[in-house]
């Protein structure tokens, strides 16, 4: 195992040193994210049960290359936050808020709270249960993002690398009956914070990597979503103008469409992105041809290197 840590190590050193946005979908998008992985949010998903239509399945990843750069646990100070809009305001309606002690031989116990109230509590690496058949398990797993970082670095000159593949991240899945979140129509997002204090974000994947500039990226992942329009529009419109050939008025639609960063899903449907994100999206593909006007298409990797699992809780087992 160290061996194997040894030269993950040796071929990852290299990227500290590369552009924060040029990293992955979230995966140590901004400097401070950097500081603990624990609470750096790499991906959220959000899509229909496929065991049960009448449920949805929310999940949050944290710890990017867990066992290599991060940890392989949950921070026992921060707090990991679900977040869902109702009611189209990217302003939250429904909370769940996750907690976990300090590990022990190897487990940590967790508490989940709904709005502020007593909702589920488990240890990590079992299957919870909580009210109306809701299902909660947080562990270490494979990490379900597939993208040939090398070749965005390169110019987008994609070999269909994925840089991923073998690595592992932290994770909560969590499904809950779709009638708990007071509408069919949602917004999803995730945010941790440490010792009380906003940490990190994430909604729609990559928009903080790759369209907020260097400069912005750590107060883009303290601030509201309700916020990003009048805070973040202009930067996110110059970024995508850069990308898809000086098309302003596009990249202008674009922008008002991509903000607020809220992952926003159909529930009662079973398409994926941009409804909402099931793990086999290949939503990389997806936005470099939104966001170059169709210049560049895909990065060559359109799978998973694993197979997900069919069955609750959906993620791969670690590598």
């Amino acid at each position: 195992m160290k061996l194997i840590q040894s030269a993950l190590i040796g071929c990852m050193l290299p990227l500290i040193a590369i552009p924060t946005s040029a990293v992955a979908a979230d995966h140590l998008d901004s400097p401070a994210v950097q500081t603990d992985g624990r609470l750096d949010v790499n991906d959220i998903y959000a899509f229909q049960s496929p065991e049960n239509a009448n449920n949805v399945v929310l999940i949050a990843t944290v710890n990017p290359a867990a066992g290599v750069f991060s940890p392989t646990d949950f921070s026992s100070r921060g707090n990991y936050v679900f977040k869902i809009d109702n009611d189209g305001d990217a302003v939250a309606d429904e909370i769940y808020s996750f907690t976990f002690s300090r590990t022990r031989r190897g487990v940590q116990r967790f508490l989940v709270r709904r709005n502020g109230c007593f909702y589920a509590s488990g240890r990590t690496g079992r299957t919870v249960k909580a009210r109306g058949g809701a299902k909660i398990h947080a562990d270490l797993f494979e990490d379900p993002f597939f993208f040939d970082l090398q070749g965005f670095q390169d110019n987008f000159q994609f070999t269909g690398d994925d840089f991923f593949a073998g690595l592992n991240v932290s994770a909560i899945v969590m499904e809950v009956p779709r009638s708990d979140l007071g509408a069919d129509n949602i917004g999803f997002w995730v945010e941790t914070t440490d010792q009380g204090q906003p940490f990190d974000r994430m909604g729609r994947p990559a928009i903080n990597t790759v369209l907020i500039p260097s400069a912005k990226k750590d107060l883009f992942n303290v601030s509201l979503p309700v916020n990003d329009p009048a805070n973040f529009g202009n930067d996110v419109a110059t970024t995508i103008a850069t990308l898809n050939g000086g098309d302003t008025a596009t990249a202008n639609v674009l922008a008002g469409i991509l903000l607020p960063d809220v992952l926003t899903v159909d529930t009662s449907s079973t398409a994926g992105f941009l409804n909402g994100r099931q793990l086999a999206n290949d939503v990389i593909d997806a936005e470099l041809n939104l966001l170059t006007n169709g210049a560049v298409t895909g990065d060559g990797v359109d799978m998973n290197d694993a197979v997900f699992p069919a069955g609750f809780p959906y993620l791969a087992a670690p590598n």
